[in-house]
């Protein structure tokens, strides 16, 4: 597939340290107390870029949540636990960002934001594999859904029930196997 999950994870989680740049740099044009509309609107503009991160960040988790959790009927759990994690870093994300603009200004803030937010997007670029299922990757399946063909595409898809099914089997036969050995 040309658009894997992990790049479109990235793609969402790149947008906030490019938001926090473009917005540290727009800063130094701002003069004291002096007004700038267009400058405000600039600003402004760039709530666009954390709009579709959220977006493709929101879809992606969830979707990369399910990859790795699927089969083991801990989807529910796993998801849980990752948007509580994600409440709890926008929660310190708000008051870390408040307390460095009291203490620094808002240049230096968005600086050190940037940086910060870049930590999770390396780590999961260096750390995280692809988590798209690779019957799904093949060029057959997008050729299949591309001629409308879903039937034959949808026989490609391994579904959790599928994985539930070969986990079982593997749990059989190495109780199996212990048996024998007892």
């Amino acid at each position: 597939s040309k658009y894997c999950r992990k790049v479109l994870f990235l793609m969402g989680l790149i947008s906030v340290p490019i938001r926090c740049g473009i917005l540290a740099w727009l800063l130094t044009f701002r003069v004291e107390d002096v007004a700038n509309p267009m400058l405000d609107r600039f600003i402004l503009s760039t709530q666009i870029l954390d709009g579709v991160g959220a977006g493709v960040f929101g879809t992606m988790y969830i979707l990369v949540t399910s990859d790795i959790s699927g089969g083991t009927g801990r989807f529910g759990l796993t998801l849980g636990l990752t948007t509580a994690a994600m409440s709890i870093g926008g929660t310190v994300s708000g008051y870390l960002g408040q307390a460095l603009a009291t203490k620094y200004d808002y240049q230096p803030t968005f600086i050190i934001l940037m940086v910060l937010s870049l930590v999770p997007a390396v780590l999961y670029l260096l750390c995280m594999p692809e988590t798209l299922p690779a019957n799904v990757q093949s060029n057959d399946y997008i050729q299949s859904i591309q001629e409308g063909n879903e039937e034959d595409a949808s026989s490609r898809i391994v579904t959790s029930k599928d994985m539930a099914d070969k986990v079982a089997e593997v749990d059989n036969k190495k109780s199996a196997t212990y048996v024998e050995m007892v």
